[in-house]
C-alpha cells in the first residue's frame, strides 16, 4: 500500500510540474504575440518609353542599382534628325531670300549715286551751254525711276520680313520640338535605386507609353501594418518602434523604426492579416519607415511590430 501512495504522489507531482510547464509556455506565447503585422512594401517607380521606335541602347538588368538620370537606353533618332535638318533648311532658305533683297537696293544706291553726278555734271554743262535740255531731262528722269524702284524694294523687304518673321517662328517652334522629342529618346530613371523588373530587351521596338522598366529604392524601405483603435492611442508619427522579422531556428529579428505615417480613415482588415475574426474588424493603416541600406529585407517579406 506505502508503495502504491508514493507511485500515486509520484504522478501527481509529474502532472502538476507539466500542468505548470503548459501554462508557463502558454504566457510566454501570449506574451510574445506581437502588436501589429505587416508586410515591407517600397515606392515603385515604372518608367515607359517617351517615343517610338526602335531600342538602339538599353542596358539595364534586373537587381543592378542605377542612380537618378543616370543613361541606361537610347531610342532611335534617326528620322527626328533628319526632321530637325529639314526645318533647319527652310530657315536658312528664308534669310536667303531677304538677303537678295538687301543686295538689290545696293545696287540701286550705287545707280542713284551715279545718276546724282552726272545730273550734277550735266548741270554745269548746260550752263555753259556744254549739254542740251534733253539729256538734262533725261538724267532727272532715270533718278525718279531709280528712287521708285529703291522705295518699291524697301517696301518688299518690309513685306519679306513680316512673312519671314510669320514663318521663321512656327520653324523655330517645330525645331524646338523636335530637340525635345530627341531628348526624350534617352532613357534614364527619375529615382535612384535598384531594378526590380525589366519589360524589354535590347533592339526591339517600342511606343511612347510602353513600360521599359520597374525601379524602386530598396534603401529605405516601409512596413505597412494595421493597428485597431484602441492601440492607435499608444503609436504617433516620429515614434521610434520595434520591427520584427523571421530569422533562423524560429528565432525573430529585430530592427528599430520609425513611424512616418497614420491613416485617418478606418478600413476592414486586409485578408493577408492573421485570422477571420481579425479581418472583419475596422483597423488603421499605418506605415514604419526601415533602414534597408544592407538589402536584407525585400518587399513583400513579413514583419511584425512592437510598440
Amino acid at each position: 500500500m506505502k508503495n502504491i501512495d508514493k507511485n500515486t504522489n509520484l504522478l501527481s507531482k509529474t502532472i502538476l510540474g507539466l500542468a505548470c510547464l503548459f501554462s508557463l509556455s502558454a504566457c510566454n506565447s501570449n506574451d510574445e504575440k506581437s502588436d501589429a503585422y505587416g508586410n515591407f512594401e517600397a515606392v515603385e517607380v515604372v518608367v515607359s518609353a517617351q517615343e517610338n521606335g526602335q531600342l538602339k541602347s538599353f542596358e539595364v538588368n534586373e537587381g543592378q542599382k542605377i542612380k537618378i538620370e543616370q543613361q541606361i537606353g537610347l531610342i532611335d533618332t534617326v528620322l527626328l534628325h533628319l526632321q530637325k535638318e529639314e526645318m533647319l533648311a527652310q530657315i536658312n532658305s528664308l534669310g536667303d531670300r531677304v538677303m537678295s533683297y538687301h543686295e538689290q537696293i545696293e545696287v540701286y544706291k550705287a545707280q542713284k549715286e551715279k545718276l546724282t553726278n552726272d545730273k550734277d555734271r550735266l548741270e554745269k554743262l548746260f550752263a555753259n551751254e556744254a549739254a542740251t535740255q534733253q539729256q538734262l531731262d533725261d538724267v532727272n528722269a532715270a533718278l525718279a525711276i531709280n528712287e521708285k524702284q529703291l522705295t518699291a524694294t524697301k517696301r518688299k523687304i518690309q513685306d519679306s520680313n513680316r512673312a519671314t518673321l510669320s514663318q521663321y517662328e512656327p520653324l523655330s517652334k517645330k525645331v524646338d520640338l523636335i530637340n525635345e522629342r530627341i531628348k526624350r529618346c534617352t532613357i534614364s530613371s527619375p529615382i535612384s535605386g535598384t531594378v526590380l523588373q525589366k519589360y524589354v530587351e535590347n533592339g526591339e521596338m517600342t511606343g511612347t507609353g510602353r513600360p521599359l522598366f520597374k525601379v524602386a529604392d530598396l534603401d529605405i524601405i516601409k512596413v505597412k501594418a494595421y493597428a485597431s483603435a484602441t492601440q492607435l492611442q499608444k503609436i504617433k508619427t516620429g515614434q521610434k518602434v520595434t520591427v520584427l522579422t523571421d530569422g533562423q531556428e524560429g528565432n525573430m529579428n529585430q530592427t528599430q523604426g520609425v513611424v512616418e505615417w497614420i491613416s485617418d480613415k478606418a478600413e476592414f482588415t486586409p485578408k493577408t492579416i492573421q485570422t477571420r475574426e481579425e479581418r472583419v474588424s475596422l483597423v488603421y493603416a499605418f506605415k514604419v519607415r526601415v533602414d534597408n541600406k544592407d538589402g536584407k529585407f525585400r518587399i513583400g517579406m513579413p514583419a511584425e511590430i512592437n510598440f
